[in-house]
């Protein structure tokens, strides 16, 4: 029981800290980029042109880097969102 409640702690200076990185300039530029880096807004599938065949290993590695950000992004206001996702 206090081991939850230890992660719980963890979590919620974790998540403090991304909204109040959020919301500095810095914070929202950089969250930007890390977005952009990680695939948000952009198809995580991977192809090969020539064959059209779907590369599995390719595919997997960017929804990891997608799910990052995911991640970060449930902590974080929807007004502060509005401002990185639409920069």
């Amino acid at each position: 029981m206090a081991d939850r409640e230890g992660k719980k702690d963890t979590l919620n200076k974790v998540q403090k800290a991304v909204i109040a990185i959020a919301e500095t300039q810095e914070g929202q530029i950089f969250f930007n980029w890390l977005m952009n880096r990680c695939y948000f807004q952009k198809s995580t599938v991977v192809g090969d042109p020539a064959s059209h065949e779907i590369n599995i290993h390719g595919t997997l590695f960017n929804e990891a880097s997608r799910r990052v950000y995911l991640d970060i992004r449930r902590g974080i206001p929807s007004a502060l969102l509005k401002k990185i996702e639409h920069l």
